[in-house]
């Protein structure tokens, strides 16, 4: 895989415009997220599309200057990271109607990369327009904090010295958990990251995760097509990943 200082791709904010989210064919997940609210209204307001991005194309890079907030119109993302030898960590991945950048607010700059999984549309919140929305609409600080309190959660599921099958078990109640919350399909799961990808976020080889799947798969839990996997028996998946789920 290569590392993601070696492809470019020109800054995606470059190609962002003020839409609001009329007539957008996916704010059904944005509102089911929150952003349908009175109180959050503004969001609607100040939001930016930025896109259509290619797989493998970057939102933005480490070291970009700090601007703005994101979401996922349609499609998927990772958020990644490298270190000094050009190992690349998967920190997460972010399914429509998901917030993400928060972490960027105190350093002033982005520290990871965001890349499109697939064809993927992005929402832009200007962090400047986001302050002042923030004096009039009170709620919009709430819901920050909300989605960097989720965030954290979830990243236990990747953290910790738990056996492999319980991370993967964990890892895709998850997802479905989080569809459900958005108003999206559950017991469908688009996969378009790699399985090594998910190996590199969940600390596991790629090879286990291949075998945990058709493991989950032999006993009936999942069905795995081309597009991603249904989840046939969720109940058996999240006993399975319960320790991670529950903590």
């Amino acid at each position: 895989m290569p590392a993601i200082h070696t492809l470019e791709t020109p800054p995606a904010t470059r190609r962002a415009h003020t839409v609001g989210c009329t007539g957008c064919a996916h704010a059904s997940a944005c509102q089911a997220g929150g952003y349908g609210k009175d109180e959050l209204s503004g969001l609607r307001r100040i939001v930016e599309k930025v896109g259509l991005l290619r797989d493998g194309e970057y939102l933005y890079r480490p070291r970009t200057p700090f601007r703005a907030l994101y979401a996922v119109q349609s499609g998927m993302a990772k958020t990644v990271t490298v270190d000094s030898a050009g190992r690349e960590q998967v920190l997460a991945f972010h399914l429509p109607g998901e917030l993400f950048a928060l972490d960027a607010i105190c350093l002033g700059y982005h520290d990871n990369a965001v890349i499109a999984l697939g064809r993927t549309q992005f929402c832009r919140f200007p962090f400047d327009s986001l302050r002042c929305l923030a004096t009039t609409q009170p709620d919009v600080q709430w819901h920050l904090m909300h989605t960097m309190s989720r965030q954290i959660h979830q990243q236990r599921l990747s953290g910790g010295d738990y056996p492999a099958e319980e991370r993967m078990a964990a890892f895709l109640t998850d997802l479905s958990d989080r569809r459900a919350m958005l108003g999206l399909r559950a017991d469908h799961l688009p996969l378009p990251m790699s399985r090594a990808d998910i190996g590199n976020h969940l600390r596991l080889a790629t090879e286990t995760v291949s075998r945990l799947l058709a493991r989950f798969r032999d006993a009936g839990f999942i069905r795995i097509d081309r597009q991603g996997l249904d989840i046939l028996d969720g109940r058996a998946l999240r006993d399975v990943g319960r320790h991670l789920l529950q903590g």
